[in-house]
């Protein structure tokens, strides 16, 4: 690697609040851009969801990297001038809230890991996850530029000055744990910089991140104003070392030996992101079990961030085609224990998490809890076996469902969780199995509990909740009440498959 001389980048970060309406607000944007001699763009709240992503796939002057999210109101999307000498290695993105993109790549030959950024006050967990995944990937020159949705520091970067915004304090994590300086602060530490303006009030949000060590390399940092959005967009200039011969991220050093997929790009929402696989490789007990394809959890361990990026191209293959091979889910009984390969422990921990975020425990006001008897209804132990129908619909809720159970439309990808569980041998694919030791049981086990505690709270007027950590259901319904309760489970033990266990206690 050799030195080839120094230049200058323009980086610009933006929340442009959307730029699909007006139709022209697009060429608004660009053209902004183009007066700003922006190089790369880091363009918050694009607002792009999956029948809208045309827009960002053919910009002329521009290479674009994106997010594509359900719903659409979020979005992040980094632009590359074409004019600039640029390679690209790999990228990550956050496909469920669309709150990040993290792309590797060289900028005339030297490394950089660019990472575009929006905060939004509904998802607290962004930089969280971000923060994770960065800690083992992140190398070259990293540049974290984005909408943080909060100030550094409320009597320097807001006016009036206010309390504490909650996500100050996650900011301020993010940045302590990666070793980021803010550079507006570090070239004008008592200027005030504010970037939305909004009534009297008026704040800095926007803001450009760098490793410490690379803070020499920022030449000027200007906020300009626009008649586009209540952001205004900030201009980072940089100096480049040129280089000869290029370095690559370890996180893509495993990519060659993978096919690339062919055709049009997967532009599909709800896609596994390396963030995701990343944190689910570190949770891996360590364990020498023998498993059906011979790979152990060492290995994954060991070579964590290249089979990261290895995964995540399967795994979303997958999601594109609903299809699970039957040699991704097959396992073998040891010492009554079902052992699974790790690739697919891996991504049955990814989906039940996600499966969580989606559903909340379906609760009426006023539970009635000062009867002489109650009911309750526990998931029985052991493999269970589920209708492929029932999980089908249970993952395709009708607009009653959704409404009371839902915190929000989950991603139609869900629908390869049946897919996923193992066949039961004889039931033509009706059946599936749901073993213990499979984290997806659990998650399945508590969306079917929360359905048939919804079914019992409206169709009696009994008072029923569930309790996740004993997978069970109680009951408190008047003597009278019962047998209809009863009717009802062992109707929703038809339709589902589920066995429960019902057991009557009396109070003393």
């Amino acid at each position: 690697m050799m030195s080839q001389g120094k230049t200058n980048l323009r980086f610009v970060t933006w929340n442009t609040r959307g730029i699909r309406n007006p139709d022209e607000k697009f060429s608004q944007v660009l053209q902004k851009l183009s007066d700003l001699q922006a190089d790369i763009v880091f363009i918050q709240e694009t607002r792009v969801g999956p029948k809208h992503y045309q827009i960002l796939t053919e910009v002329e002057d521009w290479k674009v990297y994106f997010t594509v999210c359900r719903p659409s109101s979020k979005g992040v999307a980094i632009l590359i001038k074409k004019t600039i000498p640029f390679e690209y290695i790999c990228y990550d993105k956050d496909h469920c809230s669309g709150g990040y993109i993290v792309l590797f790549c060289h900028l005339y030959g030297e490394l950089y890991t660019l990472v575009n950024v929006y905060n939004h006050k509904a998802d607290n967990n962004v930089l969280g996850r971000l923060k994770e995944y960065l800690m083992e990937t992140a190398e070259g020159v990293l540049v974290v530029g984005g909408d943080f949705n909060t100030v550094l520091h409320p009597r320097f970067d807001r006016s009036p000055d206010s309390k504490n915004s909650p996500f100050r304090s996650i900011l301020e994590n993010f940045t302590v744990s990666l070793h980021l300086r803010d550079t507006w602060s570090y070239l004008y530490f008592a200027d005030e910089g504010f970037t939305r303006h909004q009534n009297e009030s008026h704040s800095r949000l926007d803001m450009f991140f760098m490793h410490s060590d690379t803070m020499r390399r920022v030449c000027d940092i200007k906020v300009e104003e626009n008649e586009i959005s209540d952001h205004n967009p900030v201009v980072l200039e940089l100096e480049v070392q040129k280089q000869t011969g290029n370095n690559f991220p370890k996180v893509s050093l495993l990519i060659e030996h993978l096919a690339w997929p062919t055709g049009k790009p997967n532009r599909i929402s709800g896609k596994i992101r390396g963030a995701e696989i990343l944190s689910a490789i570190k949770t891996l007990s360590d364990s020498e079990e023998q498993r059906p394809d011979q790979r152990q959890v060492e290995h994954y361990k060991s070579h964590q961030c290249p089979v990261t990026e290895i995964l995540k191209i399967k795994y979303n293959r997958m999601l594109k085609r609903n299809f699970v091979s039957e040699a991704f889910k097959e396992y073998h009984l040891s010492q009554d224990r079902h052992i699974f390969n790790v690739e697919y422990l891996i991504l049955s921990q990814i989906l039940p998490k996600r499966l969580s975020a989606y559903i909340y425990p379906y609760t009426k006001e006023k539970q009635e809890t000062n009867l002489a008897t109650f009911l309750t209804m526990t998931c029985d132990k052991g493999v269970q076996k589920i209708k492929s129908s029932f999980l089908d619909k249970s993952l395709k809720p009708e607009s009653e469902w959704k409404k009371k159970l839902w915190s929000s439309e989950p991603p139609t990808k869900f629908c390869i969780l049946e897919h996923l569980l193992p066949e039961d041998q004889g039931s033509s694919g009706e059946l599936r199995l749901l073993v213990p030791d499979c984290r997806l049981t659990n998650a399945i086990l508590n969306l079917a509990l929360n359905k048939l505690n919804y079914i019992l709270n409206e169709e009696t007027e009994c008072r029923s909740s569930v309790c996740f950590q004993r997978q069970a259901l109680l009951i408190h319904a008047h003597q009278s009440k019962q047998e209809k309760v009863v009717m009802l489970v062992e109707k929703f033990q038809e339709d589902s498959g589920i066995i429960f266990r019902r057991k009557i206690h009396t109070r003393d």
